[in-house]
């Protein structure tokens, strides 16, 4: 019989347990869970982790770096392992965390990491929770983490999560973006469209446990700051070299160049539609200057641009080179519209073919954007990067209303 002593002990149980950590890990991760999270980034992440509603992890919330944060947990989380990141604050944030008592495992999974994301980002994720390793053993689950001068002269951050390496040394990124929202990841192949220029960015791996004493991190190096000296090209090609076990060919490369531009447009048009839905709320009302930074797009739109002009001059390089028998007639087609040589009407069905996006601009108007529309009307000014606009202004289909004060 259970007395009243042995109720409240049991009572006293339950409660610090109800209190107690995330879940119950078992160990840190070693060397061999490290390959096993490599593994599990590769092939079985998918880019719907967070906006597919069948995934368990449906509803999570990212930009770059919490993404980056997030899959470490999850992977923690299935596997029974320890984690232990440092936030903005140079706080612990690990598993044994009790602010979250309520839910099941996985909901409280998905307090911790929103609580992550509230408090640690890109800085803290490349100088305080990754390391970096050696060039020629990068891996998936490795990030790319970087910081550059943007269009308004102010500082820009990214984090890619490195899902495979590609036979030609080229790589396959998965990213968030900002805003934070429910969202895919986005996939980029290729080398990332910007270059770090200090410590501790570049190319690093997530610290496997609190032991974190350079002789006994895993492929440790600071080879690539001596050779981020050489610059951007030279420093990209030497990457892919050390990776490549397989040549490349010049159809192959316009190919990962297309599909950068045309997820990075997919991209912006969600973005686009999310600020609309949020402006809506506003009515008459502006953005205030904090969320004017996370609808706006210059730097994004910016970057595409940045893509379509390296497509444009690869197309030229190719021709100048009498190398355009290496390319399809399609993308042969495509580019010579791109670049303004053919304006026949089969040259811009081509270019259609390999990536164009349906916009609809209002109730009424409905515009098919490809790669050359929206370069074009970049070039001319019309495309707008501000959120308070409307959705034709956005995309360069009338002038700005500059209603509201543009930052």
């Amino acid at each position: 019989m259970i007395n009243t002593f042995n109720l409240l002990f049991l009572a006293m149980v339950f409660f610090a347990e109800a209190k107690g950590a995330i879940y119950k890990s078992e160990r840190s991760f070693n060397s061999s869970d490290e390959l096993l999270y490599s593994q599990w980034i590769q092939k079985s992440l998918t880019s719907d982790i967070f906006s597919n509603p069948e995934s368990p992890y449906y509803g999570i919330k990212t930009d770059c770096a919490d993404a980056a944060f997030a899959l470490r947990a999850i992977y923690a989380f299935e596997n029974k392992l320890s984690f232990e990141f440092i936030d903005n604050e140079g706080r612990k944030i690990t598993e044994n965390l009790t602010n979250f008592d309520s839910g099941s495992d996985v909901e409280r999974l998905k307090k911790l990491i929103e609580y992550i994301s509230e408090n640690a980002g890109s800085e803290m994720l490349a100088g305080h929770n990754t390391y970096p390793i050696e060039l020629k053993s990068i891996r998936p689950g490795d990030l790319y983490i970087t910081k550059w001068k943007n269009s308004s002269g102010g500082e820009s951050r990214h984090v890619y999560i490195i899902k495979d390496i590609l036979p030609t040394g080229d790589l396959l990124l998965f990213s968030s973006t900002q805003p934070r929202a429910i969202r895919p990841l986005l996939a980029r192949k290729g080398m990332p469209l910007h270059f770090f220029s200090e410590m501790p960015f570049g190319f690093r791996r997530f610290y496997s446990s609190n032991e974190r004493k350079i002789m006994n991190l895993e492929n440790y190096s600071l080879e690539q700051y001596e050779l981020m000296l050489t610059g951007e090209k030279k420093f990209f090609s030497e990457v892919k070299l050390k990776l490549k076990n397989d040549e490349d060919t010049l159809q192959n490369n316009f190919d990962r160049r297309i599909e950068n531009v045309c997820v990075a447009l997919t991209a912006r048009k969600d973005v686009v539609d999310l600020a609309l839905k949020e402006k809506m709320k506003l009515g008459k009302k502006c953005f205030d200057e904090k969320r004017y930074d996370e609808f706006s797009t210059p730097s994004r739109d910016q970057n595409i641009i940045k893509d379509i002009e390296r497509l444009r001059n690869g197309y030229r390089f190719a021709l100048e080179n009498s190398r355009q028998n290496e390319l399809s007639e399609e993308t042969h087609l495509g580019m010579s519209y791109l670049i303004g040589i053919n304006k026949s009407k089969e040259s811009l069905e081509s270019l259609k073919q390999m990536c164009s996006l349906e916009i609809q601009l209002n109730e009424s108007q409905q515009v098919i954007v490809n790669i050359k529309s929206f370069y074009d009307r970049s070039q001319a000014k019309l495309i707008s990067s501000n959120p308070n606009e409307s959705r034709l202004a956005r995309w360069g289909y009338e002038k700005e209303s500059k209603a509201c004060k543009r930052k």
